[in-house]
């Protein structure tokens, strides 16, 4: 009986044995199972442009002067001044920092151009702007000057970088401007020569703004016809510019759904010609929500706002 049961378990660990090595899907499946884990492991090698970013650790660049305002044609009294500091706040000497500065516009859009320059002994570099040639309210920028120009690195460069405002006033107040807005009603037809702006431009001390000579809903989208005929009138050297455009309304005046009063958005699409040669130097397009309790209150609050933001725009645009 001894016998026979040992002869059993025998034969079967035979089998066992002789099965597995018998059987190629088992080892070919771990060895599979083995290479897929082994080739799904990756090597990260860092960019060059990862280890610039990495070599600007702790380094920090921040605003230390910065000039007030100018009228336009004039230069800063004083100039752009940023400092470069390590991560233990010492100043970092002849360290390579990039400006980036206004240096023209044309058709209302600024280019801008870079100088790299070097901190001093105290970590600081001084910029001059040369004499303003036109208005704009824009930004200086100071960052580490890169390896390259690419577009992910200066991206990644903001972090980096320090900005100072860049703000010159147009000339307006001294060259003066005729005016040839029109006010729309909500049916889109033209009324009247917009008061509001006239009168937020007064408010602002800039009395040499006024409606020009021509008066005639004719002329609204024909800005070359328009600028002859204000010329023919009052020539080129009595004011400086022609200002033109539309206020509409770009949604008419509705109950707003809580009962609270009523809205309307208005659009503003406003430019402006030299008076010299008839060049347009300016353009702007713009929408304000208004809201009140009654219709008046809504147009005249948004009209309002809207004349605000249009004079304000000019005096920085033009």
């Amino acid at each position: 009986m001894k016998k026979t049961k040992s002869i059993l378990i025998s034969s079967i660990a035979l089998f066992l044995i002789f099965s597995c090595a018998s059987n190629p899907e088992v080892t070919s499946e771990k060895k599979a199972e083995n290479h897929k884990t082994h080739t799904s492991r990756t090597v990260y090698e860092e960019t060059p442009e990862d280890k610039f970013i990495k070599s600007l650790e702790g380094i920090s660049i921040k605003t230390t002067g910065s000039p007030k305002e100018v009228i336009n044609g004039r230069s800063f009294s004083t100039p752009f001044i940023f400092q470069v500091t390590s991560a233990d706040g010492s100043a970092l000497a002849d360290f390579p920092v990039t400006i980036s500065y206004p240096e023209s516009k044309s058709e209302g859009q600024i280019n801008y151009n870079k100088i790299n320059l070097r901190t001093d002994e105290n970590g600081n570099v001084s910029f001059k702007a040369d004499e303003t040639s036109f208005a704009a309210k824009a930004k200086v920028t100071a960052y580490p000057t890169p390896d390259t120009d690419s577009a992910s690195l200066l991206e990644r460069l903001k972090a980096f970088s320090a900005e100072a405002d860049w703000k010159v006033r147009s000339n307006l107040a001294t060259k003066g401007a005729v005016l040839f807005i029109w006010d729309f009603n909500e049916r889109d037809r033209p009324e009247k020569n917009s008061n509001d702006v006239q009168a937020e431009f007064r408010s602002r001390g800039i009395t040499m703004v006024g409606n020009g000579p021509v008066n005639e809903t004719s002329y609204i989208g024909k800005p070359q016809a328009l600028y002859k005929e204000t010329y023919a009138i009052i020539g080129g050297n009595q004011y400086g510019y022609l200002i033109y455009g539309t206020i509409k309304f770009e949604q008419p005046v509705t109950a707003l759904e809580d009962e609270s009063g009523y809205s309307c958005v208005f659009k503003s699409e406003i430019a402006a010609l030299s008076m010299k040669n008839g060049t347009k130097i300016y353009s702007s397009e713009m929408t304000y929500e208004s809201k009140g309790k009654n219709w008046n209150e809504c147009v005249s609050k948004g009209k309002d706002k809207l004349a605000e933001l249009i004079v304000n725009d000019i005096i920085y645009g033009l």
